[in-house]
């Protein structure tokens, strides 16, 4: 969404007519309106632009699920383009790319019907983790030797 054109929360003000009329030249059909002194900007577009995507994305949801269904096809097609979508997933073991992709596709069909997002990037986020975990051999060692009681404490983590 970097790439939008941007308007000030003020030309919307001031100028709505000349501002929304920056949507047909808009190469998203959407703008970005910047709000001084906020860090959350909003993005300005078409109830009919929001509607193609939301149906894109339904359409995407519905394609993945049928290739999931089919084992021959998820296992010859999904299978075989995750690492190019998610390349950190070939750390994965086989049976765990299974696994993230069906869920992948289960938490992509529920937040499409809620029309929220931040479970799927939540979800990604977690198995990206994962990967990274069987990527390390030391910490894949770690977490898999043998403890027994209170491992003491855990420093806080750092905020980049």
């Amino acid at each position: 969404m970097s790439d939008l054109q941007e308007v000030n929360f003020s030309d919307l003000l001031q100028r709505p007519n000349e501002t929304v009329e920056k949507l047909k030249s808009s190469r998203h059909r959407a703008l970005r309106v910047h709000r001084r002194g906020s860090e959350d900007d909003l993005v300005l577009t078409t109830v009919q632009q929001a509607t193609e995507e939301h149906e894109v994305v339904d359409l995407a949801v519905r394609m993945l699920r049928a290739v999931m269904s089919d084992p021959v096809l998820r296992s010859q097609t999904l299978l075989d383009i995750l690492p190019r979508i998610f390349p950190w997933s070939m750390f994965l073991p086989p049976e765990d790319r299974i696994g993230f992709a069906q869920e992948l596709v289960d938490v992509m069909d529920a937040s499409s019907e809620l029309g929220v997002s931040a479970p799927v990037l939540t979800l990604i986020a977690q198995w990206r983790n994962t990967a990274d975990v069987w990527a390390d051999p030391e910490l894949l060692a770690i977490l898999r030797s043998p403890h027994e009681g209170d491992l003491g404490p855990v420093p806080r983590p750092t905020v980049e």
